[in-house]
């Protein structure tokens, strides 16, 4: 499942905005625990206002 947030963070530079993305992504994961298998990836595509993916991160649940 995809979804964007067409609103969107403002960040003063790219390492701000990497650290927003890390920092969503386990937010996220509260709501997105998988519940059809054991793996799951979450990942987060920050853009720049032209659109273009500048940074992305990935959070991996593992059932064992």
């Amino acid at each position: 499942m995809h979804q964007r947030d067409d609103g969107g963070v403002v960040c003063a530079d790219l390492q701000a905005a990497a650290l927003e993305a890390k920092r969503l992504l386990p937010a996220i994961a509260v709501y997105e625990i998988p519940e059809d298998g054991e793996r799951q990836i979450i990942t987060v595509v920050v853009t720049d206002e032209d659109g273009h993916a500048v940074y992305s991160a990935a959070l991996t649940f593992v059932g064992t």
